[in-house]
């Protein structure tokens, strides 16, 4: 494809730069993207964001910092007129470098940005997609349209090379980041939310209800630790699909005043500073967020060793790490943990300051700035 939008970049002011997601409600890819386009330095880049689906809770908060937000609406994911939407929307704003996010922003922004002339087409990778074996058919169809992966995390890093058959060189690793200064507002209130004994410890777990969290593992786990800790209640917030068969199991194990299915729930942060311990039970991932944000908290982590957990934990120094789908072990790992607070305090403040100082939001965007200005000087270097 020709280059002329390189031309004289150096005299036209901040470089234009397309952002092209899925959908941006309120998740952890929506909120690296926010966090990203509102904090590049706005002399070298002017972002503007696409997003395919209805406008969502954090297109208002976008345009407060000043980012122009243009959105598709399309309510079918086989809504094909979303390429030729972007493609004209390309056009018109003629950006340097178009990124995408989510897999129907990556396949839309690729194309779409190919179509359109855009020169440098990043593809962003946010988990090792072991479920939809569609998905990753669609990727290698349509990976010649992309100069350059993105991964959150060198397991995702190392699955999408070999999937996609990727040279090394075609492919970054930025990890996520959290906010350091972030506080929790208004905790110790969860105990009597839920009428439970002040004295009663709580396992929190944090995610979508889906097979992939492998929270059918946790509560086989979990039943376990409840006959053997009476003052011990398991917090599973989040919401989706698996929720009746998850209802069922916590009825045929008996531990319906034992568990909380607590729904989706905005206050998180809270959560994590009433919880005496957190588990992520699942089988596979790109970069947890929600660890990161356990680790921040100063709560004790067990994760699986899934992706991206190595990369934050590591086992028995800021963390406990277990195999995925092992109920047995994670049954060991939680009466280890509830059984030696000082080993608890140990690696949650381990932990702590290992976020503090290597995986912040800050980290995450310069990484994002020296991807691009590396990719732009190689492009019109070429």
């Amino acid at each position: 494809m020709p280059n002329n939008h390189l031309q004289n970049i150096e005299n036209e002011g901040p470089t234009r730069i397309a952002f092209c997601i899925t959908d941006l409600d309120a998740g952890g890819a929506e909120w690296a993207l926010y966090h990203i386009v509102t904090r590049l330095d706005k002399s070298l880049w002017a972002p503007h964001v696409y997003c395919l689906s209805p406008p969502g809770e954090l297109v208002p908060k976008l345009e407060e910092h000043g980012i122009p937000v243009t959105c598709y609406g399309a309510k079918n994911p086989r809504d094909l007129r979303v390429f030729s939407w972007l493609t004209k929307e390309l056009r018109k704003f003629q950006p340097v470098i178009v990124q995408g996010f989510l897999f129907h922003g990556n396949i839309v922004s690729r194309i779409a940005g190919y179509r359109a002339g855009v020169p440098i087409r990043i593809a962003g990778h946010r988990v090792a997609e072991r479920e939809k074996k569609w998905h990753l058919r669609v990727d290698r169809l349509t990976k010649r349209f992309v100069q350059h992966h993105v991964c959150v995390s060198d397991g995702v890093a190392d699955f999408v090379t070999t999937k996609l058959k990727l040279k090394p060189e075609a492919v970054s690793v930025i990890h996520n980041g959290i906010d350091p200064n972030q506080k929790a507002d208004s905790p110790n209130r969860l105990r009597g939310e839920l009428g439970l004994d002040p004295k009663t410890e709580i396992i929190l777990a944090v995610g979508r209800l889906h097979e992939q969290k492998g929270f059918h593992f946790l509560l086989e786990a979990f039943a376990e630790v409840a006959a053997n800790w009476p003052l011990v209640h398991l917090v599973i917030a989040g919401e989706g699909p698996e929720r009746q068969n998850l209802e069922a199991q916590v009825r045929s194990l008996g531990l319906e005043q034992r568990v909380t299915l607590a729904g989706y729930r905005c206050d998180v942060p809270e959560l994590m500073a009433e919880a005496d311990l957190f588990v992520l039970s699942s089988i596979w991932e790109g970069m947890p967020n929600v660890v990161l944000q356990a680790m921040l908290s100063g709560v004790p982590v067990i994760a699986t060793s899934v992706e991206g957990v190595a990369e934050l934990i590591q086992d028995g120094q800021t963390g406990r790490i277990i195999k995925p789908a092992d109920s047995n072990e994670l049954r060991k790992a939680m009466e280890e943990l509830l059984a030696d607070l000082a080993l608890r305090l140990q690696l949650a403040n381990c932990a702590q300051h290992i976020v503090v100082n290597e995986f912040t939001i800050d980290e995450m965007v310069q990484g994002y700035g020296s991807l691009y200005q590396n990719l732009l000087q190689a492009s019109a270097g070429s």
